[in-house]
Formats: structure tokens, C-alpha cells, sequence
């Protein structure tokens, strides 16, 4: 769950020049000298957002989960008591090492290093390479009950979040949830915000909660099938839930 601010980032933080598009340097940096750059064990505002995200999933256990963004794996490590098999994605060397080092007594935990969108063509292989041993390893054909995105495409460029979209829509099982969290601020040297990132999601899975008349559009509603199940507006951060489902928690359970 990776975010930055002048704020957060002690002021010896080297300067970095970048794009709008991940940048290895960036996050090498970051790590270079320092194992929690974004002190998730010990700020209180980053165990409030991780408890709330928790909070929000709309159930309670999930079979194959996949975490885009792990950083050092502070979050994954609570989000593993949900999953029965969880992967997680980040692209720095050092976070992922981190991370594994966190979840090595979870067994159910596979933690890879790849650049998001590009790793999530070839997400079958790396997970075969970096797990050559196990036989039960969910595939890049397989499709994930959760999907998390949690601090990470503001870094990427337009078209990656189209590229990260269209996988997702491609990759949510049927009555699965997808859960992005995003800090709402500008992030020196990037284009996109938490506000631009959130606004091509709702853009791209909020189809299903618009009312047409037009017969091709409601068609293409029926297509989509994703359903906005919640949305948290925080003064620093959003968080938003969709399920590829048109039943709430409460339907769920046969309470409507």
C-alpha cells in the first residue's frame, strides 16, 4: 500500500527524477536505507485505512485473492487471515524480499516481484519461477474472488490503469470483490491522483449504476455486472468496493 508525501518522507529522502509511469529508481530509493519508508507498523493513520479497508469486504473469507502493491507486506499479512491463497505483487526488489521475510509462516501466501500491468500477462510464469515446487498455485487463467489495489496507480500512466482495468475485468470471478484505496493528494512528479485514479474507475465499473433508456447502453450495463458496493470518502484517502455481482451483503445472506 504505497503512497508518498513530503509529509511522510523524511526530509534526507533523495530527489528523484521520474515520470508518470513506474519508476524502478523511484521506489529503489526509498527503500535503500529503510525497511517501512511509509511507517505503516507505526502510524495510526495507516492501521486506521488498513482496518477500514478491512472492514469494508464484502465477505468474510475468499479462496483466491491477489494483492497488487504489497510493499513490504504489512497489510498482506492481515489480509492473509481472509484467504484461503493470496498473491501479492510489488515491484521493488526490497519490498518483496520484506514482505516474504513477513509471510514466510504462511504457507498460503505466494509474494512475487513484477511491474505493474506488464507482470499481469505473465503472471502464470513468474509464479511458476518463483515457486517452482507447488503444484497448487493459482493460474494467470484462473480468476481471483478479491482483487486488491491498494496505493499504487497513481504512479502508472493512463493508459496502464486502462491496461490494469481491462485484467480486472477479465480476472473478477463471478460474485468477486474489488477493493482500491488511493490517497487523495498530488504526488510530486506523478500526473495521476487518488481523485483522477478513482474517477476512470468509477468511469469503467460504475455502468451498472446508471439509469438508461438507451437499449445498447443497458446492454453493455448487463455486460459489465459490476455493482458499486461501497464508497468511504475520507479527507485523506478513498476507498471503494465493487462486486462483479448485483447482490449486497445483505442480499448475500437473504436478509432482502
Amino acid at each position: 500500500m504505497n503512497h508518498i508525501s513530503k509529509s511522510i518522507i523524511a526530509d534526507d529522502t533523495p530527489a528523484i527524477a521520474h515520470s508518470d509511469t513506474y519508476s524502478q529508481t523511484y521506489f529503489d530509493a526509498l527503500y535503500s536505507d529503510n525497511t517501512d519508508p511509509w511507517e505503516y507498523q507505526t502510524r495510526w493513520y495507516e492501521k486506521r485505512k488498513r482496518d477500514m479497508c478491512l472492514a469494508v469486504l464484502a465477505q468474510n473469507q475468499y479462496d483466491n485473492a491477489i494483492e497488487l502493491g504489497c510493499g513490504n507486506g504489512v497489510f498482506s499479512e492481515l489480509l492473509a487471515r481472509r484467504c484461503q491463497a493470496l498473491v501479492s505483487i510489488d515491484g521493488n526488489q526490497q519490498a518483496v524480499a520484506l514482505a516474504k521475510q513477513r509471510l514466510a509462516n504462511s504457507s498460503h501466501v505466494k509474494v512475487i516481484q513484477g511491474v505493474i500491468p506488464h507482470s499481469l500477462s505473465t503472471l502464470n510464469e513468474t509464479l511458476l519461477d518463483a515457486y517452482p515446487l507447488e503444484n497448487h498455485i493459482p493460474t494467470h487463467q484462473s480468476s481471483f474472488d478479491l482483487i486488491v489495489i491498494s496505493e499504487i496507480l497513481y504512479y502508472l500512466s493512463p493508459a496502464d490503469i486502462d491496461t490494469v482495468i481491462t485484467w480486472i475485468q477479465q480476472n473478477l470471478a463471478i460474485g468477486g470483490t474489488l477493493l482500491c484505496c488511493h490517497w487523495r493528494y498530488p504526488i510530486d512528479g506523478f500526473e495521476m491522483t487518488g481523485e483522477t485514479v478513482h474517477q476512470r474507475l468509477y468511469q469503467a465499473f460504475d455502468l451498472t449504476n446508471t439509469v438508461s433508456s438507451n437499449k445498447a447502453f443497458n446492454e453493455r450495463k448487463q455486460q459489465v455486472g459490476f455493482s458499486h458496493q461501497s464508497k468511504l470518502v475520507d479527507t485523506d484517502f478513498l476507498l471503494d468496493v465493487w462486486q462483479n455481482s448485483p447482490k449486497s451483503v445483505a442480499m448475500q445472506e437473504n436478509l432482502i
